[in-house]
């Protein structure tokens, strides 16, 4: 599984010399002036208002290019079935969308295909779904504002076209980074002041959240790095009393933590990457030269492992860095394994209790299901296995186990 999740890494593995790769764009030395190329080629918003990828390539054609390398990311690509690669998952998600499929996610180029594939969405499916799916629901709801989630799903989705492109990070101005949805922008508070944009215009999309109760809005559990952690967001669910459903077996309350790619790098203490002040672009972003020498930040987006140029800059500081990344991801997926197979045992044994067990103790047991179940998944569904943040990873883990160890002693 490693090789194939490791295309979503924002890996903590990139050498301190690393510089900033996703730079605010200026056009390409061997394309035609600014002037030039707006006579000729000036690019024009869509109905939603956004300028599409394709109206970009004559003046940013290395970018253009690159970006459209995402496109080998695809769901054909050799894609994880994660309900068999954790077969514990179809016992753990029961009663939930996610048993009914779970692909590992293919690139940025196929975002609009996999949300409309999915068998998790059904007639009862609103647009905030869609989130982070295409710049042209961005911008709908940029313009709308809340009410743009409450749409259902599929009306919204029939009328976009444009996956994951140059609005997402740059709105219509290629010159400029942007956190263009306005939710993680509340959600990271004054800790915008102190995280780099490049790492901030991925962690709007690479994050964890949930659907406001009344709004439908997506929403993050948290203001501020500091309450970006597992323990921190969990305590935000239970205050709020949030559940995204019922287990039928246990009837335990449980939440389904989403893709904690930014929260694992930058929350609470945050990692060695973050602590250094690097982003997720040094690693992922590699800084190119075209046939004519000019230099550009490529929008090719890959494990720096899988990056020559990136490698060199990694063997700066790292004697063996695919050896260390082998190290963390298999020491972290290893004890996923362990640890999912204790979460099935304690389901089925909380199941065969359950009616046997007083009220203040079922409570009890089901809160321990939830809460343990979210401590692992918050490891397992982050993209990196682990390498983005090694020790966050093992803490997260114990805390599931140190759970399981009290529940099965409960239930004795």
């Amino acid at each position: 599984m490693g090789s194939n999740k490791m295309r979503a890494t924002i890996a903590t593995v990139c050498a301190i010399g690393l510089l900033a790769a996703l730079v605010a764009c200026a056009p390409q030395a061997n394309n035609p002036s600014t002037e030039e190329a707006a006579l000729n080629v000036a690019p024009q918003p869509d109905q939603f208002g956004v300028i599409v990828a394709e109206q970009w390539e004559g003046l940013y054609p290395n970018q253009y290019q690159t970006w459209k390398q995402n496109e080998a990311n695809s769901p054909e690509s050799g894609k994880d079935n994660y309900l068999e690669t954790y077969p514990e998952l179809n016992t753990m998600y029961k009663g939930y969308g996610f048993a009914k499929g779970y692909d590992e996610a293919a690139g940025h180029s196929y975002t609009l295909r996999s949300i409309a594939e999915t068998p998790r969405v059904n007639e009862k499916t609103l647009a905030n779904c869609i989130s982070c799916k295409t710049p042209q629901y961005t911008a709908m709801v940029q313009q709308e504002g809340d009410s743009a989630y409450a749409k259902p799903f599929a009306d919204v989705l029939a009328v976009m076209t444009e996956p994951i492109s140059c609005y997402n990070c740059h709105e219509n101005d290629p010159t400029q980074l942007v956190v263009a949805n306005g939710f993680f922008a509340d959600a990271l508070g004054d800790s915008a002041s102190t995280t780099p944009i490049e790492a901030q215009v991925c962690g709007q999309c690479h994050n964890e959240y949930y659907f406001n109760g009344q709004t439908k809005a997506t929403t993050n559990p948290y203001v501020g790095t500091e309450a970006m952690t597992a323990e921190a967001i969990l305590a935000y669910y239970d205050q709020l009393g949030f559940k995204d459903w019922e287990h039928p077996d246990t009837g335990a309350p449980m939440l389904k933590a989403q893709h904690p790619e930014f929260e694992t790098i930058y929350g609470g203490k945050g990692s060695r990457m973050a602590a250094a002040g690097f982003s997720c672009a040094d690693c992922h972003m590699a800084t190119e030269y075209d046939a004519e020498g000019a230099k550009y930040a490529s929008h090719y987006l890959v494990s720096p492992l899988e990056s020559e140029a990136q490698m060199e800059k990694c063997g700066l500081c790292h004697d063996d860095i695919s050896g260390e990344v082998a190290q963390w991801q298999a020491s972290v997926t290893s004890r996923e394994h362990e640890i999912a197979a204790r979460i099935e045992d304690y389901i089925q044994a909380l199941t065969a209790k359950k009616d046997q067990l007083d009220a203040n103790t079922l409570a009890k047991a089901q809160q321990i299901h939830r809460h343990a179940q979210f401590y692992w998944d918050f490891v397992m569904v982050e993209n990196s296995e682990g390498a983005h943040n090694p020790s966050a990873c093992h803490e997260n883990l114990d805390k599931a186990e140190r759970l399981l160890d009290e529940g099965f002693a409960l239930l004795a």
